[in-house]
């Protein structure tokens, strides 16, 4: 995994696009086959923020 630290610990403080950069790179990850349950869960955290943002 190439990420270094969660998505969901400082999501609050970043922007979207930050958070949209995240999502793609763990798309691009899970894409090159790695697919840690953390990994999974931080897109999914990742996918509600932006859904809540957009509201």
């Amino acid at each position: 995994m190439f990420r270094t630290r969660s998505a969901a610990s400082d999501m609050q403080t970043r922007t979207s696009d930050d958070l949209q950069r995240e999502y793609d790179l763990i798309t691009r990850e899970r894409n090159g086959g790695h697919s840690a349950l953390s990994a999974i869960n931080a897109q999914n955290d990742i996918a509600r923020e932006l859904e809540r943002r957009e509201r």
